[in-house]
């Protein structure tokens, strides 16, 4: 009976094919497909989110003049005939 048992130091090598010429370019078409299908989302996506932001900012920062405006002394306080009292006087 011969002896089929695996020994160690044995020639025997295993060579492990990678994928084919077909599949390599199945491969390279599926990625190119994703990448542009992320530009075309991400891309639109990253301009709507820079326009909301900008109004945003835009709305604050007219908020933030109107408040000022309303102020005591502002151009829109709405007092009439303040006096200043001086105390050195």
């Amino acid at each position: 009976m011969p002896d089929t048992s695996p020994q160690f130091g044995s020639s025997r090598t295993v060579s492990i094919q990678g994928p084919g010429l077909i599949a390599q370019i199945l491969a390279i078409l599926i990625f190119l497909l994703i990448v542009a299908a992320l530009f075309f989302i991400l891309i639109p996506l990253a301009i709507i989110l820079l326009v909301i932001g900008l109004v945003y900012f835009i709305y604050f920062k007219i908020k933030r003049a109107f408040r000022r405006a309303h102020n005591p002394n502002g151009p829109l306080d709405g007092r009439r005939n303040v006096r200043v009292v001086k105390r050195d006087e």
